[in-house]
């Protein structure tokens, strides 16, 4: 008889356990964060074709470039805030077709975001964890204008010239353009590589009406598109 109780005294004791150790599977912290797509390893680089259109049509300006641009996570540091955080250096090449540091940019990841400082703004990129309709402001750190993104196409394959990439998300603006302000933004980043491709387009189109004339047309803008040719760490 003693044995017996002390057999269900036992198996009682592992019921309430598991019971109690259990949690719910809103509670439970997600398996993967997707952190991946924002590596932070020193040494990892990432080379791009940019091309770049701006038009402002009240003073005649249209013009382009296009060049190739490397970015390198060049140095781990601590910024002000005490977190761990990376300088990335971005190179283009000069007239003897070498690269040249053109200027240096920061980041830094938790487990719950990724930020980087372009042109002194400091930026939003991704919110963790990576799941579809995740939505979050860009600018929320800076002065610039709300820009809302959301999460799209999350752990989708993809290839992008003649490379292939498993898992991709892509960042996409989610208010639609109007009559007169255009503001696209979208970003495509790989696991274990960072951002592979953006497209970015902001313009401004003001109609002049008088009568017995064809409206007046102006538009004032840009669009910047970057493509990932190659990277490695």
């Amino acid at each position: 008889m003693m044995r017996t109780r002390t057999g269900i005294a036992t198996l009682l004791l592992v019921i309430a356990s598991g019971l109690f150790g259990c949690k719910k599977d809103s509670d439970a912290e997600p398996s993967d964060l997707g952190i991946s797509y924002f590596p932070v390893a020193v040494g990892s680089w990432v080379e791009y074709q940019v091309d770049s259109i701006w038009r402002d049509d009240e003073f005649n300006i249209h013009d382009s470039v296009s060049y190739r641009m490397l970015e390198r996570i060049s140095e781990e540091y601590l910024d002000p805030e005490g977190r761990p955080s990376q300088r990335i250096k971005r190179f283009v090449k000069d007239e003897n077709d070498e690269w040249v540091v053109r200027d240096v940019w920061t980041a830094t990841r938790s487990n719950t975001a990724a930020e980087r400082t372009e042109e002194n703004k400091r930026r939003l990129k991704l919110s963790f964890p990576t799941r579809n309709a995740r939505k979050w402001d860009i600018n929320v750190y800076n002065t610039d204008d709300e820009l809302e993104v959301a999460f799209r196409e999350v752990d989708r394959a993809y290839a992008l010239n003649g490379m292939a990439f498993d898992s991709t998300l892509l960042v996409r603006n989610t208010l639609p353009p109007n009559q007169v302000v255009k503001r696209n933004f979208e970003e495509r980043y790989a696991r274990h590589v960072g951002m592979i491709e953006k497209y970015w387009e902001e313009t401004n189109t003001q109609t002049v009406y008088n009568p017995g004339q064809p409206p007046q047309v102006t538009v004032r803008g840009f669009r910047l598109d970057m493509a990932a040719v190659a990277y490695g760490n």
